[in-house]
């Protein structure tokens, strides 16, 4: 049985209240700028987005850089992303990628295949049946949008319906200037930016099938392409030096520290090595949550469900990010579980993460006190 380290204290490092603060603990709504900006898109009850600078937020200044009505109303499955400055805004909706000023005007359209259950016709500016969905993201510069996007295709057409499609449009004008054919069956994607500025993680889910991710490069003329991985991997974090990723297993297999780019296994990190990791006697063990990231270039956070998977008994952890050596369980002021709904701690890169506090509406940033 492994020794059992300390518990490391959570530091309070601010709070900042915020409507819909509850999208930037789930999924990918955090955006991460080079420079260290932080910023989010968060859905709000009205129906609005709101691009929020979330320091500027914990620091107690004005924080909302731009809000705009949800132009894709009835379907709240949108990926979002923003460009560094704020000066645009990004939705991949289920027909079309959209990019929008900060007043909400739309400045341009790319229609793409109909992320939708098929066969079906549209009958309008409804949204179709289904939750499958692209991504977005902004480069580094904000002069580039990386999109996944199906084809504009017939479904049930057994050569074009194998595939999806990874592009590179122009931020101004939306003309594609790349673009690079991937594996098709697509439930969902997320992608996560390389602080170099041109290369890109794109993971992408299939359900039971698995969960394929690649590595895109824009060398300012040509997208070349490259899968990582098993397949069964996703991929959720980028090191802020660029070396390294972290990746989460499909079901409830160990973390793993890639290299970057090739994603060749670096360590590993199976839950069962965490103190208490023993299983309860019925062949079940602590299995790895889906969410990691780096807390800064030599720390690791991630969440651990325990013997039988229940998420209400799940704790972060800090690991080594060179060898993810777990370093201890984190503590909260109030329990050594996490605190309220957040479940999913949202690492900032700068020593510093995030949980959603019980109401829903409150961001608590923490930071390690070091002992």
């Amino acid at each position: 049985m492994p020794a059992d380290p300390a518990p490391i204290r959570a530091r309070p490092a601010g709070t900042a209240c915020l409507p819909g603060a509850g999208s930037a603990t789930a999924g990918h709504a955090l955006l991460r700028h080079p420079g260290g900006a932080h910023h989010a898109l968060l859905h709000q009850e009205d129906d609005a987005l709101a691009l929020v600078d979330l320091d500027a937020a914990f620091a107690g200044r004005p924080a909302v850089l731009a809000t705009v009505a949800n132009p894709l109303p009835g379907w709240r499955n949108s990926a979002r992303a923003a460009s560094a400055d704020g000066g645009l805004i990004v939705l991949s909706g289920q027909r079309s990628v959209l990019a929008l000023e900060p007043d909400g005007r739309t400045r341009w359209e790319y229609r793409h295949g109909c992320w939708g259950d098929a066969p079906h016709r549209h009958g309008g500016p409804e949204p179709c049946p289904g939750l499958s969905r692209g991504s977005v993201q902004v480069g580094a510069d904000g002069g580039l949008v990386w999109a996944h996007v199906l084809p504009d295709i017939d479904h049930g057409n057994p050569v074009t319906d194998s595939y999806e499609q990874w592009l590179v449009l122009d931020a101004a004008a939306g003309t594609v200037l790349g673009v690079a054919r991937i594996e098709g069956g697509s439930q969902g994607s997320h992608q996560l930016p390389h602080p170099d500025g041109t290369r890109m993680i794109l993971g992408t889910g299939q359900g039971q099938d698995g969960s394929p991710a690649y590595v895109g490069h824009w060398d300012g003329s040509a997208l070349t392409v490259r899968e990582i991985g098993d397949g069964f991997r996703i991929p959720v974090a980028v090191h802020p030096g660029g070396r390294a990723f972290l990746s989460t297993p499909h079901g409830y297999d160990s973390l793993w520290l890639h290299r970057f780019p090739d994603g060749r296994v670096l360590m590993d990190r199976d839950a069962a090595d965490l103190a208490g990791g023993e299983d309860d006697g019925d062949g079940t063990e602590p299995a790895w949550d889906f969410v990691a990231g780096f807390v800064d270039g030599h720390t690791v956070i991630a969440a651990a469900y325990d013997a039988h998977h229940h998420r209400e008994a799940s704790r972060h952890w800090l690991l080594d990010a060179l060898t993810l050596r777990p370093l201890g369980p984190v503590a909260y002021p109030d329990g050594d579980r996490y605190p309220g709904r957040g479940d999913n701690p949202v690492a900032l890169g700068d020593g510093t993460w995030l949980t959603l506090a019980a109401d829903g509406t409150t961001l608590n940033r923490w930071s390690p006190h070091r002992r």
